[in-house]
This record gives C-alpha cells, sequence and structure tokens, in this order.
C-alpha cells in the first residue's frame, strides 16, 4: 500500500456495451443525478493507485484517461485484454459501468483478500450468481487471457477458469447485498435502484 492508502491496482471501468437494451447510452446515464460512468470511477480511486476507462469512447476521457481496445465484436472480453495491455500496476481490477450501487469499500475489501490469499485472479459471485465482469487479475495474465481470446473465447467467465491459481470469491464474505449487484439494463431496473438509493 501507498502512502497515500491506494493499493497497487489499476483499476478499470468497462464501458463497451452498446445498452441496447436502455436505449440510450448507459455510461453517460444519470444514476441519482451522476453519470455512472462518474460514479464507477471515483469509487476506484478511492482505492486504486490509477483508474481508466476501457472502451473506444473519446468523449469520456473528461472522467479518467480512455483505454482503447483493439478488437471488435468481443465483449468485455476485449476490455480486460486491453486494460491488462495498458496496465500501470501489478494488478488491474474490472468493474462494469452499469453497476452503481457496489460500494467501493467492498471492492477495496475484496482486493486487499485477493492480495494476500496468494492468487493471480479473482472474480465475484453473489447468490451463486458468477459476476465475472468484477475480476481482479495480475499482470501476468494476460498472456493466457490473450490466448484464449485467439481461440475463440468470448466469456469472462471461460477466460478467467483458465487461469491457475483463480479464486472465485463469495461476495457474501465481504458483506455483499445481491441487489447490489443488478445490472441495470432497462428504464425499469433503473428506476428501481434509484428507488432504493432514498430508502
Amino acid at each position: 500500500m501507498s502512502d497515500d492508502g491506494k493499493l497497487p491496482v489499476h483499476g478499470f471501468v468497462l464501458v463497451g456495451g452498446k445498452s441496447s437494451r436502455m436505449g440510450v447510452d448507459k455510461a453517460l446515464l444519470p444514476f441519482a443525478g451522476r453519470p455512472m460512468v462518474e460514479i464507477a470511477v471515483a469509487k476506484l480511486r478511492e482505492f486504486c493507485a490509477d483508474v481508466s476507462v476501457v472502451g473506444n469512447r473519446e468523449d469520456l476521457a473528461g472522467y479518467a484517461p480512455v483505454v482503447r481496445e483493439a478488437r471488435v465484436d468481443v465483449g468485455p472480453a476485449a476490455g480486460i485484454e486491453a486494460g491488462l495491455m495498458a496496465a500501470g500496476q501489478e494488478w488491474s481490477l474490472f468493474i462494469p459501468v452499469d453497476v452503481p450501487l457496489v460500494p467501493g469499500e467492498l471492492l477495496r475489501r475484496w482486493a486487499e483478500a485477493v492480495m494476500a490469499k496468494g492468487c493471480v485472479a479473482s472474480y465475484l459471485v453473489v447468490q451463486e450468481q458468477r459476476q465475472p465482469a468484477f475480476c481482479l487479475m495480475r499482470r501476468e495474465c494476460l498472456v493466457a487471457v490473450s490466448a484464449a481470446i485467439e481461440r475463440g473465447e468470448r466469456r469472462v467467465a471461460a477466460l478467467l477458469g483458465e487461469l491457475e491459481r483463480l479464486w472465485v470469491c463469495d461476495a457474501a464474505g465481504l458483506g455483499a447485498v445481491e441487489r447490489w449487484f443488478l445490472n441495470l439494463n432497462t428504464p425499469q431496473e433503473l428506476a428501481e435502484a434509484e428507488a432504493w438509493v432514498v430508502e
């Protein structure tokens, strides 16, 4: 940990989705009055030494440096590969832009637990539901991730499953609540999540 309390982690916000079910761009969609990308970046800045946005979205450069994806039509796997290639720290942590309820403190506790465990990668599971877009990897995982993508693998959970010393972390042990991990894909889900914030 650095003198400012930051972990040796480069945090990345995945913004490459097409937002087709929402009907509007989710990265800039306000949640409780703030764009979701701003919320995600702010959480990561609480404890990550570096923070970037991953996706071919130069319009988001005002929130954090943008890391471009070299591959197209690969989904989140392309963002993870791009982040690992650009990482300025030993560890890279990825979170999706459309899950604004997850507390930054939970992410920090998870990162600290992963580093203490001696594994090279981890992702979260909540109520037996895998959340592979919430993943944390050491830089050395890049070779295996790129090789899997070259073979045609696109599923993030499958990419991670090929890594040695992978820890599938039950977020309940970190104090997680299931609804924190709701992806906001539709206007109805957005409205429900905003209602939870003011409960």
